[in-house]
């Protein structure tokens, strides 16, 4: 997504929100780093370093080394898409003692490794997939990735700005703008467009669960708002299944009876909900 097209994202979907007066248009450089995380992800399953130099990154790629050879030596391919919210809001860091590379203990975005501050979107996948644990370093959180990609799982955000949803979730799903996320073609920024762009590192069974909070993921898997299910080739699984019913009392109230929404009445994606999802 180019800057401008960032531009006009908030300025269309987010900046006339009633909830979000005050609140201003967050970094592109910060979104453009934090895409970039992205990437080195997904350069796991690609088995190739595809970082161009045009992006200061704080790092270097975390998952080749010295010489360029990719840490995990066979690549998998993407079989478990979790769709969550947004990146987190930046808090100050606060840096641990880890050596070579030191932690920050504020912060927690899944795909910056720095970031070692507990969070249920890394650590209950961690837990299903019987992976390390991440913390308390960045060699930890790794390890933690590596492990995650070798069992073909990729976490997606829908929405790409880091600010406070609660707010304004209901104004989202009523204006339209949580459509436009999943679906809309000429959005760059939709889950079916950025999917679609790595097709070829999907396996021919993907399937993908819903982990944002409950009333997003309620609103786009109940059929009465009109989600379809994503349209990607490969298809895989996901059209079959996407509206499958698995009653569960742990699964939060609003989406009780939709297998595909891993989220808890706590409000957070559970291991539990995550294995029942698939």
């Amino acid at each position: 997504m180019t800057q401008t097209e960032f531009e006009n994202h908030w300025n269309g979907d987010f900046a006339g929100l009633p909830r979000l007066a005050g609140v201003g248009i967050p970094s592109f450089e910060e979104f453009r780093r934090s895409e970039r995380m992205r990437q080195d992800y997904l350069d796991i399953f690609r088995g190739e370093n595809t970082r161009a130099g045009d992006i200061e990154m704080p790092y270097e790629h975390p998952f080749f080394d010295e010489n360029g050879s990719p840490l995990l030596t066979h690549p998998p391919l993407i079989k478990y898409i979790l769709v969550l919210e947004a990146i987190p809001p930046l808090n100050p860091p606060l840096w641990n003692k880890c050596y070579p590379l030191a932690g920050d203990e504020n912060n927690s975005y899944i795909f910056d490794i720095t970031h070692i501050r507990s969070t249920p979107y890394l650590s209950q996948p961690r837990v299903k997939w019987g992976c390390p644990n991440e913390r308390p370093c960045p060699l930890n959180k790794i390890n933690t990735l590596l492990y995650l990609a070798s069992n073909g799982v990729y976490p997606i955000d829908l929405f790409p700005f880091p600010i406070p949803y609660g707010p304004i979730r209901p104004l989202l799903n009523g204006g339209g703008v949580t459509r436009s996320y999943w679906d809309n073609l000429l959005n760059p920024y939709s889950v079916v467009n950025r999917i679609n762009a790595i097709n070829t590192l999907l396996s021919d069974d993907w399937d993908l669960c819903l982990m944002a909070p409950c009333i997003i993921s309620e609103h786009i898997v109940n059929p009465i708002n009109g989600f379809p299910p994503l349209a990607v080739v490969p298809a895989g699984i996901h059209p079959t299944n996407f509206r499958d019913i698995l009653p569960d009392p742990t699964r939060c109230a609003l989406a009780n009876q939709w297998r595909k929404v891993a989220v808890s009445s706590a409000g957070f994606p559970t291991a539990y909900l995550i294995n029942a999802a698939f």
